[in-house]
């Protein structure tokens, strides 16, 4: 028998006692809705929660068939594993009273064989709940997923609550290691980047082997922790554990995907941070990659470090090939930096589609306009951008609004201070992405007056960067004072 006839099987059972009618008035539910689910309609969990609170169903019997079908069924049950429980308690008590240094003579011996039965009945009943709740806990672990997969953000949120509950009851390892990977993507599609961390940390910590070399699963996690902490700007940190993890796993992981992309990113990091040529040997090195959901994001870290090199051109880069959506944004933020008509053009003909309207592509058209002829005229200074940011997005923000401002022609001393001011005022584990400082520093350049402080600063920046590898802004480095 199926799952789904099982379903239909109980629910059929439900309208023995009540009406279709007495259902959907208690549940809430439609009627209609009510028809469709005895006639083969997926029920929602929705649906399920809703006979459980007002019928009284058990809820272990409607998902999977176990115990009775109404909780004033188990009270029989429940007294046993209460009973059980309360042993427990009681022999760990009486051994608690004891003097730890006179384990000796008949009584106390029979204290810890009750201690020990105890222990037993527990272990067994653990076990037991563990396999009545496991198939439970992935049906809600695989409803979650998909709710989050089509961005309904309010049922999931409803959906992380049960699923919590359930894994307090459930031992299962992968099932309680696929929860912590669903609630990090939770925390990353909610902006809360500090809690994704957080669950992508514990997962790395479970992966790790009781012996001194890690295997691969603990380096997949390690490369999925090391992009978390990158993508809010915490480059020192996921260049260690790149360091780390790349160290501890040489001598079994050469040829392991994972650690390969884990070098890769690991050289991503390093272009972040200043060492464009290490970068680039970092990158390359890590070809061939085998696994080809890993190849895209390699070569679009590749592409990147040539075009900071300044070993090929936009349109150039363009003709490599397009990996993926994130690629896409990266090429269009690449346009912003280059701040060009054929250039942004070229990129949102490309990559506009792909990436929708996202800050960084309504910056490139808000650019695009004010740099054909009429253009340079008052309008937005900054793109639409909503909710909580980390400070390296703050930052961005505010360095492409002065961008935006400076091209229009409007005042954009103040958008260059708060960018400054951000600057300063990082936090030391935050470090900005280098192509933001470099569009900052060339908002130095234009505004701050050619003899100023400032501009002999930007000056003396773009120059040791060239110096350092980064081909990108030898434009800029040779520009006249």
């Amino acid at each position: 028998m199926t799952r789904t006839s099982e379903y239909l099987e109980r629910l059929r059972f439900l309208t023995g006692r009540f009406s279709q009618a007495e259902i959907a008035r208690k549940t809430g539910t439609q009627r209609n809705n009510v028809s469709r689910y005895l006639r083969g309609a997926r029920m929602p969990l929705e649906f399920a929660a809703g006979l459980v609170r007002a019928l009284g169903v058990n809820p272990a019997w409607l998902l999977a068939g176990e115990g009775t079908p109404f909780l004033a069924d188990v009270n029989t049950t429940t007294q046993r594993t209460a009973a059980d429980l309360l042993d427990l308690v009681a022999a760990m008590n009486s051994v608690a009273q004891m003097q730890l240094g006179s384990l000796t003579g008949k009584h106390h011996l029979k204290v810890l064989r009750e201690l020990s039965d105890a222990l037993g009945r527990f272990q067994e009943l653990k076990a037991d709940l563990n396999r009545r709740t496991a198939p439970i806990f992935k049906q809600i672990l695989d409803d979650y997923w998909k709710a989050l997969d089509r961005w309904e953000l309010e049922r999931a949120e409803d959906i992380r609550r049960a699923a919590e509950q359930v894994a307090k009851l459930c031992d299962d390892d992968a099932l309680n290691a696929r929860h912590e990977r669903t609630l990090s993507y939770h925390a990353f599609l909610r902006r809360d980047e500090d809690a994704a961390i957080r669950h992508q940390l514990r997962l790395f910590q479970r992966t790790l082997p009781q012996g001194a070399l890690l295997d691969e699963a603990a380096v997949r996690e390690a490369c999925n922790l090391a992009n978390s902490l990158q993508s809010v700007g915490r480059m020192q940190e996921a260049l260690a554990l790149c360091d780390g993890v790349l160290a501890m796993s040489r001598q079994r992981g050469t040829g392991w995907p994972a650690r390969l992309f884990l070098q890769a990113l690991s050289g991503y990091v390093q272009l972040e941070l200043g060492d464009a040529r290490e970068a680039l040997r970092r990158v390359t090195s890590a070809m061939p990659q085998p696994d080809p959901r890993l190849l895209a994001n390699q070569q679009s870290m590749l592409v990147r470090a040539l075009l900071m090199t300044g070993a090929c051109t936009f349109a150039q880069a363009c003709e490599l090939g397009d990996f993926g959506p994130a690629h896409a944004q990266g090429m269009i933020t690449w346009a912003v930096w280059l701040e060009n008509a054929p250039d942004l053009s070229l990129a949102l003909q490309r990559y506009g589609a792909v990436v929708g309207s996202d800050f960084h592509s309504a910056q490139a058209k808000a650019l695009l306009a004010a740099l054909k002829p009429g253009g340079r005229q008052a309008g937005p200074g900054r793109p639409a951008a909503t909710g909580p940011a980390p400070y390296n997005e703050r930052f961005d923000r505010a360095i492409f609004a002065t961008q935006l401002a400076r091209v229009q022609g409007r005042k954009a001393g103040p958008l260059l201070a708060e960018a400054v001011d951000l600057l300063a005022g990082k936090p030391a584990e935050v470090d900005m992405s280098m192509l933001a400082l470099g569009v900052h520093h060339r908002n130095l350049l234009a505004l701050a007056g050619k003899n100023t402080v400032q501009a002999a600063a930007a000056r003396r920046w773009f120059a040791e960067r060239v110096a350092a590898g980064y081909g990108c802004y030898a434009a800029l480095a040779a520009a006249p004072k």
